[in-house]
């Protein structure tokens, strides 16, 4: 997802360190925050514990916004006709590495998922696995924030900072 602005069409410049940092706040900060959002009250905490989640979570969709609107998410979500040819070709690098890192997340989560219930109903095992709207809520807008960050991220961290060229 890129949000192309008026005033900046190739969209804002930011050095690398400081996109490889947004892109590590958000794919730290959104799970924290979704788990802390749906600990048991039971386990202590309550409210401070949902509160601090929230706030992670806005905190990453703040990070989220920042990022939609770089130069470097640009490329990776730009139209082909609008990129030249070496935004082009690290682009189609960046998507082929994020769509085997992408499957692979998800397939493992789908297997851990079928092997935590089998094992629970059988008895042996009792892991967390989703089991309520607000679970499968969390993991869907997870895996949708990953989904669009990810070739971005992959380009990011695939590119040299320039102080070190």
């Amino acid at each position: 997802m890129y949000i192309r602005s008026k005033s900046r069409p190739s969209g804002r410049q930011m050095s690398t360190p400081v996109i490889r940092g947004l892109i590590v706040g958000l794919y730290t900060l959104y799970p924290v925050g979704c788990i802390l959002q749906l600990l048991p009250e039971s386990w202590g905490g309550g409210t401070a514990l949902s509160v601090a989640g929230l706030i992670a979570v806005a905190a990453s969709l703040m990070m989220f916004a920042v990022l939609a609107g770089s130069s470097l998410q640009r490329q990776a979500q730009e139209a082909e006709s609008e990129l030249d040819e070496r935004e082009r070709a690290d682009r189609n690098k960046a998507a082929f590495y994020e769509h085997s890192v992408f499957s692979s997340a998800v397939l493992l989560g789908l297997i851990y998922i079928m092997l935590t219930t089998d094992m629970a109903e059988a008895g042996k095992l009792d892991l967390w696995r989703p089991s309520t709207g607000d679970h499968w809520n969390a993991i869907f807008w997870g895996l949708g924030l990953l989904s669009v960050t990810l070739p971005g991220a992959v380009l990011a961290f695939g590119k040299t900072p320039p102080d070190m060229d």
